[in-house]
């Protein structure tokens, strides 16, 4: 589920970024990615006690693929 969480937030992020023609749309859309898959480990030792670093990198893997695959 993390990864595909990354795939949409990248493609979310992307239509974003794109539509207001932000310089370096790349960056941001990567930046997004990141906040979000930390962001929700950070949530889940909040409310859980536990930050799991793989699920941050399975949806950071996603969101990295989906902005790679948006170039073809």
């Amino acid at each position: 589920m993390h990864f595909w969480a990354g795939v949409v937030v990248s493609f979310v992020a992307l239509i974003m970024f794109k539509a207001v023609e932000a310089p370096h749309c790349w960056a941001f859309v990567l930046a997004a990615v990141i906040i979000a898959a930390v962001g929700k480990e950070v949530k889940d030792l909040m409310d859980y006690g536990k930050f799991d670093y793989r699920d941050a990198v399975y949806t950071i893997a996603g969101g990295v693929l989906a902005f790679v695959l948006s170039f073809f």
